[in-house]
């Protein structure tokens, strides 16, 4: 019981530490916003806690992403805006416990992220589409995720996640907008559905 008030604690510290992020618009310009709380999956039994990040190092990891999308997969880069970035650790809240590899037990678990009230939530509406850039060591996953409201009314991002590291969630706009990525032809179009993961090298 100590143990689970202990995570509690360290969880709640996270949540206020890990909010004040740096968003980048594609204009290539800054705007400090709120971003992420913590991610919650399987009723809470699984935390996946925010580490608190220096404001460079925020913006390091934001930098990191969006040079890598941009020489990646150019036309999506340049329609593309950071939603938010941490790094995070994976708490087991149910038993007290921080898994040291980062590791989700048992696969793909569908995590929710809360989005604080001051995030832009420019084209926002529930189904839309989300990206996390997730760090994979050399370059990063392409993991879909979805826009969508919790039951008291706040944008949250739900993404399914096997293990935690750096991650930068990004929104693609076209024409005012959030848009779906056709990641294997590499192009902005709201009429195509997107690959569900794409390899940071091939895109396929």
């Amino acid at each position: 019981m100590k143990l689970k008030k202990l995570v509690a604690l360290i969880t709640a510290g996270a949540l206020c530490l890990g909010m004040s992020l740096t968003a980048f618009a594609a204009d290539g310009s800054r705007e400090k916003v709120p971003g992420t709380y913590d991610g919650v999956a399987n009723d809470g039994d699984l935390a996946a806690v925010n580490k608190y990040l220096t404001e460079e190092q925020r913006e390091q990891l934001a930098d990191n992403a969006m040079d890598w999308l941009k020489e990646n997969y150019p036309n999506i880069g340049k329609n593309a805006e950071i939603i938010a970035v941490g790094d995070y650790q994976l708490v087991d809240s149910k038993n007290g416990e921080l898994i040291t590899d980062g590791k989700v037990p048992g696969g793909k678990t569908l995590f929710t992220f809360a989005l604080d009230a001051n995030v832009d939530t420019t084209g926002f509406k529930k189904g839309a589409t989300a990206y996390a850039l997730h760090w994979n060591g050399k370059g990063y996953d392409i993991i879909e995720g979805t826009i969508t409201k919790d039951a008291y009314g706040n944008w949250v991002i739900q993404a399914e996640m096997d293990k935690f590291s750096p991650i930068a969630f990004i929104k693609v706009m076209s024409d005012g907008s959030i848009v779906e990525v056709d990641w294997k032809g590499d192009v902005v179009n709201p009429t195509k559905t997107v690959t569900k993961k794409a390899s940071p090298k091939t895109g396929e």
